[in-house]
């Protein structure tokens, strides 16, 4: 019967694989290859005529309010217009964000984005992180257009900076997890021999958030630095655009959990409340025992937590 109950209730049976995070880090990799194959120090050239040159891209951007604006006002005949300097845009905003100078810089942007987006894609699922991504990937661009229309117009931007600003934006939505006593629950069926539960990919990032916030913090800012006094017209960040891509990216999943839960309140307490309960069973324990060890955790009442268990059935991924 215990059995029975645990296959109806589960959410997920294992971790999944974060294939997403891994079709980022391919694109990273692709990326550098294909400037890379073009030979010696013409990355450069490569990176000024390919990423996200202000003079250029504030012509561009230009023309697109523009041709938008005579769209909403009647005139479709700028539809095309619009069409393609949109298209445009967007290529040169993806190449910008998955573009990079050396091999010690690809290795630094595929580390913080397993770091932070493995985790975050445990949290809200495949489909949503790649939607989060792919907007972190144009959104945050915008903003450079209010920037760098008169200041500096000859920079060239790249980079994965607003990419990951927007990832860890998007973690402040969810509230620190809490460890699970394994021990606890194995001793109290009787089953203090069982092997010790093997942690996930992700595991080892999701309990020191800080001190990768921090490594990624210094880690920029000698990439700025660096780069800075060695090529002054390649530029990987603006604070501008960092801050805002932090906002879209917390706001962004907050409606995500919203559209799961109904709450943009306990929204996240819900979710890490279920995945608490999910590595529970992972245990090798029944639904009453996980019911109330996840009940000892989280500090909620019995019937809080089987509540939102069944409610969320079905719904957002929690793993």
């Amino acid at each position: 019967m215990t059995s029975s109950i645990q296959k109806q209730i589960k959410l997920q049976q294992e971790q999944t694989v974060p294939f997403g995070t891994f079709v980022l880090i391919f694109i990273f990799g692709g990326m550098y290859v294909n400037a890379a194959s073009k030979g010696g120090t013409r990355i450069v050239d490569w990176l000024s005529s390919n990423c996200y040159v202000s003079l250029h891209m504030h012509k561009l951007i230009g023309d697109m309010i523009t041709a938008f604006t005579g769209v909403m006002t009647g005139k479709m005949a700028m539809m095309p217009v619009l069409t393609d300097n949109f298209s445009k845009y967007c290529a040169i905003a993806f190449t910008s964000t998955f573009a990079n100078l050396d091999l010690i810089q690809v290795a630094g942007s595929c580390y913080f984005v397993w770091v932070f987006g493995a985790s975050l894609e445990q949290r809200i699922g495949v489909g949503r992180y790649l939607m989060l991504a792919a907007l972190s990937t144009i959104l945050p661009w915008l903003v450079l257009y209010f920037e760098l229309g008169v200041h500096d117009p000859a920079a060239c931007f790249y980079g994965p900076f607003y990419m990951l600003a927007c990832f860890i934006g998007a973690t402040f939505v969810f509230p620190p997890e809490k460890k699970i006593n394994a021990e606890w629950f194995r001793s109290s069926r009787g089953n203090i021999f069982a092997p010790p539960t093997e942690l996930d990919l992700t595991s080892k990032y999701k309990f020191k958030p800080n001190l990768f916030l921090f490594l990624f913090i210094a880690y920029n800012a000698a990439i700025w630095y660096f780069y800075h006094t060695s090529y002054p017209s390649l530029k990987t960040m603006s604070p501008m655009a960092g801050f805002f891509a932090l906002g879209i990216g917390y706001v962004i999943v907050a409606i995500l959990v919203f559209s799961a839960t109904g709450s943009f309140t306990d929204g996240p307490i819900r979710l890490m409340t279920v995945k608490m309960y999910n590595d529970i069973l992972k245990l090798d324990v029944g639904h009453e025992v996980a019911i109330r060890g996840t009940s000892q955790a989280m500090g909620l009442p019995p019937e809080r937590v089987r509540e939102w268990v069944m409610a969320q059935k079905g719904k957002m991924q929690v793993s």
